[in-house]
């Protein structure tokens, strides 16, 4: 299957990435071109969700290898640029490790990150941050009634 990528809703201001069997590095940034080309014309901030239950695997099959380590630093830096949540989907212990230590080292690009253990329960993650106060005290849902 590889990389597919969806709205999850009819708004337009969720994304659902679904990863699965083996992939390419070549599709991830290609998915990664098509999300900021999508978003670009877009004048509202795009949550995503990542679904990786069925079995998403590194290419190359290892994350130790040099060429796994540039390319996740480049798929990082992509990523700060975004500007909505993430809620990824059903993450191995290997994947909250990565994250755990790349979260260590002040990685802001992780601030944002969530994980799931299914997409009902990623909605719900994505739903109560937009819920949260505001800095002038009101949530965007009060904001607007």
């Amino acid at each position: 299957m590889g990389i597919e990528l969806y709205w999850d809703n009819d708004e337009q201001t969720v994304m659902l990435c679904e990863i699965a069997g083996a992939w390419t590095w070549d599709e991830m940034f290609a998915t990664f071109d098509n999300i900021e080309k999508v978003t670009a014309r877009l004048d509202h901030n795009v949550d995503a969700i990542i679904d990786v239950r069925d079995g998403a695997t590194v290419p190359g099959g290892s994350i130790f290898t040099p060429t796994t380590f540039q390319n996740a630093k480049a798929m990082l830096k992509r990523g700060e640029n975004g500007t909505g949540a993430v809620v990824i989907v059903g993450a191995n212990r290997t994947i909250k490790s990565i994250y755990d230590t790349i979260n260590g080292w002040g990685n802001k690009t992780l601030n944002k990150v969530s994980f799931a253990d299914n997409v009902d329960a990623a909605r719900t993650i994505l739903a109560h941050r937009h819920a949260q106060p505001t800095v002038s005290g009101f949530s965007a849902a009060q904001a607007t009634s």
